[in-house]
């Protein structure tokens, strides 16, 4: 009887270490990066973010934008496939893109007190 409840913890535990576990790739992106998001249409400039991948999961390390701080929280799969939110105050932009070992770029486009906006992001490695 207390064999057999150990052997059915083991087998929880085994499972749900194996259900949460990351793939092996998601770290392939881990590590400092910078981003610089450029407007093509729309009034809302050119912001530079600062950020951090861990796990597959990215988040800002700082940045600024109209004296908000800039909070980004997203996700990069394995193959590099990306989806990002940034917000700044009354702004939310959302992006999609992809990642290589050194670089990212892709698209965004997000609201604000001054209308819609749009552009393109590029990202390197610190």
């Amino acid at each position: 009887m207390v064999v057999m409840r150990n052997c059915r913890l083991a087998l929880v535990a085994a499972s749900a270490m194996v259900c949460t576990a990351l793939p092996a790739s998601a770290g392939r992106y881990d590590g400092m990066w910078s981003m610089v998001a450029q407007t093509t249409r729309g009034h809302c400039g050119v912001v530079e973010i600062p950020f951090a991948v861990s796990g597959g999961r990215i988040f800002s390390t700082g940045g600024f934008f109209a004296f908000y701080p800039i909070n980004m929280d997203g996700r990069v799969s394995g193959s590099g496939q990306a989806r990002l939110v940034a917000v700044s105050g009354p702004r939310i932009a959302r992006g999609a893109g992809r990642f290589t070992f050194l670089r990212g770029r892709g698209t965004w486009a997000g609201t604000g007190p001054s209308g819609l906006c749009s552009g393109v992001w590029t990202a390197s490695r610190i």
